[in-house]
This record gives structure tokens, C-alpha cells and sequence, in this order.
């Protein structure tokens, strides 16, 4: 029995695609594929995620789109995606860098197209941040823009006399090669290697933690440097000279210098020493520092009004140091004399003073009151006050003075005691009785 199906199928009923249809297929992919590996440079940069900067060179200096690298302190950072020939002659560049890139150009930034090699050929667009921190907010203008300077167009410029120079330089070049230079540079390649991994190491370190960003960041901070330097004239040439002149002072104090290096170690015993005891008076400072704080406080007010005190009291200072000057001798004087006074001093103390605190104090601080014939007379006044009434009134009495000088006034009179030889004085009788009538009048006995 035969099985008959439809036209270009199979037994199972599936399509059975002819050879030519794959054919097609395959030229399509492949012409595909091609294509996309012809332009994976513009996809590429398409596809990448940042930001676009624009910038305005001269002229357009064999730039390529989607191929030329775009780097800043040599480190790629993105490519060039459009290049656009204005009216002019200049031409505006569209570069497009990594995300961040733009905020750390700085508000005026510059571009400069350099050559890959010193022979030139191939070039890249150098990115120089500057200005203050942030990104552009415009285009980078044409005066912020540099273009290459080719080795022919240097080589054109010279003058004959340097063009014969430079071939007499290559002459003894090649002449200090013949005569042993090449194996010395020989000796130098072959100890070079083993040098080689700890400069590796060197340079490997010298990108930082983060490669991307910590020697862009340095040495777009040595930019700046170079910029603050160069703006204040004359201020790098005066700092080299300080330099110079301090290094030659040390050149001249070397003794002195290695002198104080070689005591440097004892005197870093005795600082480590000195600290550790302050470290124990500011651990008790702060221990008393809540306490001192009011006292502070009141302190700043009393200064506050010290100030004009002060003020007066600078022209008494200033007078007194002629009184000190003139003072000095007198002090001289009284060394001598304290020392026979301390020998004085010395001589009463003792018997004479033990009398001075004895008898004599208790006489002259005790009241005075008669006795025998002077019973009833008397006051409660220490003695030295009465002696001091007595001088008063002498001083008193001698007011009156003639030409010959001060006199003192004596007055004749009688009274009550003036009576003598009598039992008993009219003063006492009168005080006896003056007693017995206040007795009389208390109801005592008489």
C-alpha cells in the first residue's frame, strides 16, 4: 500500500525545510553578525550607561567616532561617540564618559587631543579638570582647548643650525654606543628585571585602594596646587629661596643638628616621662574643671572690669619704676639693719619681754583706785588711759606761749583737801556721810 502525504512533508506530517530557504537563513546571520561586529565600537558606546560632555576644538584632529579613547591623567574613562565640522573650520566633539566622570571635571574644565605614541598616528582626548568642585554647566570652549603638536611640524620649525645639532647628537650617540654605552645598557636590561616586580608593586600601590578614582583625584589635587602656585606670582620663587637659605643654614649648623639627633632618644625618655605625669595633672584637672567652671564664668566678669583698672593703673607702674630705681639703694641699706634688729629682737626676748607680758602689762592695763589716806579715790580706767587724759591735759594746759615759747597755765585755788593735818581729810568725811544717808534712805543700819 503506498503512503502518499503533501508536498515538502514528511512521514510524521513536520515541514522539511528545503536546502536553499537554509541557505538564505545562514547569509542573513552571517551578514548579521557581520555587521554587528563591524560597528560593536558604536554599539558599544550606544549601550554604555554615563553622561555626555561637549567640547569645542579648533579643528577636528583625526578623531574617530566610537574608536577614539577619551582618558583623564592617562586613565580611559570613556570614548568619543560624535564629531561635528562646524562653519568655521572648528568642530564640536561629543565625548561620552562613565557615570561620575562629569562631576569631578570641575566648573572649568579643559580637553587637549594628544598622540597615543611620540610618532603620532592615533590620538586620544585628555580630559584636565579645574575650577571649583562640581561638573561643567556648558560646553568646554575653544580657549580651554589644545591641539597636538606633530614631531614634523617641531622638525620644520627648527632652524638649520639646530637640524645639524640634532644629527651631531646622534653621531655621538651612536659613537658612545660603539664605545661600550651598548654594554652598559646591555648590563642595565639584564639587572632590570628583578627591579622590575617591586616597581610593579611601587606603581600598583601608587593607583591607591580605588584605581578609578584615588590617582585621578590626586593628581587632579596636584592641578590645583600647580594653579594656586602659578596664580600668586613671585610666592613659589620666594618659598625656593626661603628653602634655599634654611637649607643652608642647616648645612651650616650639621654639627648641631647631629648634636640633637644623637640626644634626640634621651630627650624622648624625658618627654614620654613629662607626658605621663601630665596625663595624671589633666586626669585631676578634669576632676575639678565641673567645679572650676563657675568660677571661671565670675572670672571673665571680673576681668571684664579689671580692664579699666588697669588702664589707669599703667601710668602708676610706669612712675613706679623710677621709685624702685631710687628705692634700691634704701633696700640695700636695710639688709645690714635688719640683721642688727633680728640681733635685737633676739637680745630681748626672754627676761625682758617675760616682764614686758608680766608685771608691766598687768600695771598699765589695771584701774587705778587710792589707798590708806587716798581710800575712795580713783576710776575704772586702765592706767594708760589715765596717763593719757594726764598728757591731754597738759597738752591743753601749754596752748599759751610767749616769746619764749610755749608755757604751761597754772591756776591757784582751794578746796576740799587743801586742809592738812586732820584725822581724816574733809573729802573723806564728806564721802562718809554722802554713804551713811543713801544707807539712812535704804532702810539699811546706820
Amino acid at each position: 500500500m503506498a503512503i502518499h502525504g503533501r508536498k515538502g512533508r514528511g512521514v510524521s506530517g513536520r515541514r522539511v525545510k528545503s536546502p536553499a530557504r537554509i541557505g538564505v537563513l545562514m547569509a542573513v546571520l552571517t551578514l548579521a553578525i557581520g555587521a554587528a561586529l563591524f560597528n560593536k565600537d558604536r554599539i558599544a558606546t550606544v549601550l554604555s550607561s554615563g553622561d555626555v560632555v561637549r567640547i569645542n576644538f579648533a579643528q577636528d584632529y583625526k578623531l574617530r567616532e566610537d574608536l577614539t579613547d577619551v582618558k583623564i591623567a592617562g586613565v580611559p574613562v570613556g570614548r568619543v561617540s560624535s564629531v561635528e565640522e562646524n562653519g568655521d573650520g572648528t568642530a564640536t566633539v561629543e565625548v561620552k564618559v562613565g557615570e561620575g566622570v562629569r562631576d569631578k571635571l570641575g566648573t572649568a574644565p579643559s580637553a587637549e587631543i594628544r598622540p597615543v605614541t611620540l610618532l603620532g598616528g592615533k590620538y586620544y582626548v585628555d580630559l584636565v579638570p579645574g575650577g571649583d568642585k562640581g561638573s561643567p554647566a556648558a560646553d568646554i570652549p575653544v580657549e580651554r582647548t589644545r591641539l597636538p603638536v606633530e614631531l614634523d611640524k617641531v622638525a620644520r620649525s627648527l632652524q638649520p643650525p639646530a637640524l645639524e645639532g640634532a644629527r651631531s647628537a646622534v653621531s655621538q650617540l651612536d659613537k658612545t654606543l660603539n664605545q661600550g654605552g651598548s654594554s652598559a645598557i646591555d648590563e642595565l636590561l639584564a639587572d632590570a628585571p628583578p627591579a622590575l616586580a617591586p616597581a610593579g608593586q611601587v606603581l600598583t600601590a601608587a593607583r591607591g585602594t580605588n584605581p578609578r578614582t584615588d590617582l585621578p583625584d590626586l593628581v587632579r589635587n596636584l592641578e590645583s596646587t600647580g594653579r594656586v602656585l602659578s596664580e600668586q606670582d613671585g610666592r613659589l620663587d620666594a618659598i625656593v629661596h626661603d628653602l634655599a637659605t634654611g637649607s643652608a643654614v642647616l648645612g651650616k649648623r650639621a654639627r648641631d643638628v647631629a648634636g640633637t639627633i644623637e640626644t634626640l632618644p634621651d630627650t624622648l625618655h624625658s618627654a614620654n616621662a613629662g607626658l605621663s605625669r601630665l596625663d595624671a595633672t589633666l586626669g585631676r584637672l578634669r576632676n575639678t574643671a565641673d567645679s572650676a567652671r563657675p568660677v571661671a564664668r565670675e572670672l571673665n566678669t571680673t576681668l571684664e572690669h579689671a580692664d579699666p583698672v588697669l588702664v589707669k593703673a599703667r601710668p602708676l607702674v610706669s612712675d613706679a619704676k623710677d621709685l624702685l630705681v631710687d628705692a634700691r639703694p634704701l633696700v640695700q641699706d636695710l639688709v645690714p639693719a635688719s640683721q642688727r634688729t633680728t640681733d635685737v629682737m633676739r637680745g630681748l626676748n626672754g627676761p625682758v619681754l617675760d616682764r614686758v607680758n608680766g608685771p608691766i602689762t598687768k600695771f598699765v592695763l589695771s584701774p587705778w583706785n587710792g589707798t590708806g589716806p587716798y581710800t575712795g579715790s580713783g576710776s575704772d580706767r586702765p592706767f594708760y588711759q589715765e596717763v593719757a587724759f594726764l598728757a591731754a591735759n597738759l597738752v591743753r594746759e601749754a596752748v599759751a606761749s610767749d616769746r619764749n615759747g610755749h608755757v604751761i597755765m597754772a591756776h591757784a585755788g582751794i578746796g576740799p583737801g587743801s586742809v592738812g593735818g586732820l584725822p581724816i581729810s574733809f573729802e573723806q568725811l564728806v564721802s562718809q556721810l554722802i554713804q551713811m544717808q543713801v544707807r539712812k534712805a535704804e532702810g539699811g543700819p546706820r
